[in-house]
């Protein structure tokens, strides 16, 4: 058991980061700091959204087992405010892998006794009884999926802030600005002895956990060969009071081929859009003779917008599934920056090289948020040895990245060689 006074230095205040504060508090370590170079909730987290999906659909059975044990942690009155169960219904046009995805995570839950409330949906006429707000869709007559009433949405920088903020009530505390921007390590006789930091400070631990999210690979270049940095593309239509009102509760609607969509934000009026895409990628990062990808910040490029392409394909989502705001403007377009493993499996484990006083929690591979209650306590029992956070698929590894078949598309494009559109206003949470 570590002492409870030891220090503890969480690198990264995102989602695994501010979940790792929180839960390493309340096992009642008093002596922890966690910095990012943006105050909570940090503005390059993949968690700072408007909102993300939470759900328990897995073809994986151990994040189908962690899913379950987190939507009972949604459900917990501390998120009641952040947390929206309206359902969801995810479907395929009929592409063969995005079928046997959905068959093999609803067998799944069956098999953890997480079934309850799934039913398969085959007709359009399924499809309208669960979401009538699709009812002038244009063509649902191929879609096929399934139905899940445990399932919802949070508000994902909301849910951040909250987490950081209790975390910050049971004594972490968080430095952002030059102060909490990671340099480099000080490593000593094999060991790392502190964290250099834009200011010129040397910040220094007893214990360390890095939890950068897409910026590991770039801060940790020996990392690259298992992570690999992506975003995502999103945008938003703002409704009316009225509209809010008739789409309130709606479930997250979710098509393979074309994107997803979410019930109004209540305070903001914006329905959050997003494509379906392999993704991006930023390869200006090179290690041991081969590339990888760092993370394009908007932070970092507020002048630039998001793909062209992009957003011509959620215009064609709104098109066909909500004609009747087809001539709205697409607004607040942004990028969601994650950074993937191979087969996509977190990477919690002691650093191979620098060891147990050094612990990574990254490799979200775009998963990562619905677990923010519970993923903490994950970690933290990594940090402290427990056989629950030292997961044989969590520990470095090495192997060919591929294409991830639950998302279409064959080629992951490169950001900076893409055109883009003219930059909108992104702050809007």
């Amino acid at each position: 058991m570590i002492d409870p006074h030891t220090s503890i230095l969480i690198i990264g205040g995102g989602t695994f980061g501010a979940s790792t504060a929180y839960h390493l508090a309340k096992r009642g370590y008093t002596n922890i700091t966690c910095i990012d170079r943006h105050p909570y909730p940090s503005i390059d987290s993949a968690g700072y959204d408007l909102n993300k999906i939470i759900r328990t659909e897995y073809d994986e059975p151990l994040y189908a087992e962690m899913a379950i044990e987190a939507i009972q942690a949604w459900r917990e009155p501390m998120y009641k405010d952040v947390f929206h169960e309206t359902g969801w219904i995810v479907t395929t046009c009929g592409q063969p892998e995005a079928t046997r995805h959905l068959r093999q995570s609803y067998e799944n839950l069956v098999s953890k006794n997480g079934a309850e409330g799934i039913e398969f949906v085959e007709t359009p006429e399924d499809i309208i009884r669960y979401v009538p707000q699709l009812k002038d869709a244009k063509d649902l007559s191929r879609w096929k999926g399934l139905w899940n009433k445990q399932a919802g949405w949070a508000h994902a920088a909301n849910a951040l802030k909250l987490v950081a903020s209790e975390a910050e009530k049971l004594g972490v505390h968080f430095v952002s600005g030059p102060g909490g921007t990671m340099k480099s390590l000080d490593v000593q006789d094999g060991r790392v002895v502190g964290v250099n930091v834009a200011s010129g400070h040397v910040l220094r631990a007893s214990k360390y956990i890095l939890a950068t999210g897409a910026a590991s690979p770039g801060l940790m270049p020996e990392l690259s060969p298992q992570l690999w940095s992506k975003c995502w593309t999103a945008a938003h239509i703002e409704v009316t009071e009225e509209e809010l009102a008739e789409f309130k509760g709606m479930p997250i609607v979710d098509n393979h081929e074309l994107g997803f969509f979410f019930e109004p934000d209540p305070e903001t009026r914006l329905i959050k859009i997003c494509n379906a895409t392999q993704g991006y990628q930023s390869v200006t990062g090179e290690y041991g003779g081969r590339q990888y990808s760092i993370p394009w910040y908007l932070s970092d490029h507020a002048e630039e917008g998001i793909p062209t392409e992009a957003l011509r394909d959620m215009q064609k989502l709104v098109d066909n599934l909500l004609p009747r705001f087809s001539h709205r403007p697409l607004l607040y377009a942004r990028y969601c920056w994650c950074t993937d493993t191979p087969d996509q499996h977190f990477l919690i484990a002691p650093h191979p090289t620098y060891g147990e006083d050094f612990v990574l929690a990254t490799g979200d591979s775009g998963h990562g948020f619905k677990f923010l209650p519970i993923i903490g306590g994950y970690i933290a029992d990594c940090l402290e040895g427990r056989p629950r956070g030292r997961k044989d698929v969590w520990r470095p590894r090495t192997m060919d990245f591929k294409r991830d078949p639950t998302r279409p598309g064959d080629e992951v494009k490169d950001i900076r060689h893409i055109e883009k559109a003219h930059p909108t206003a992104q702050a809007m949470l």
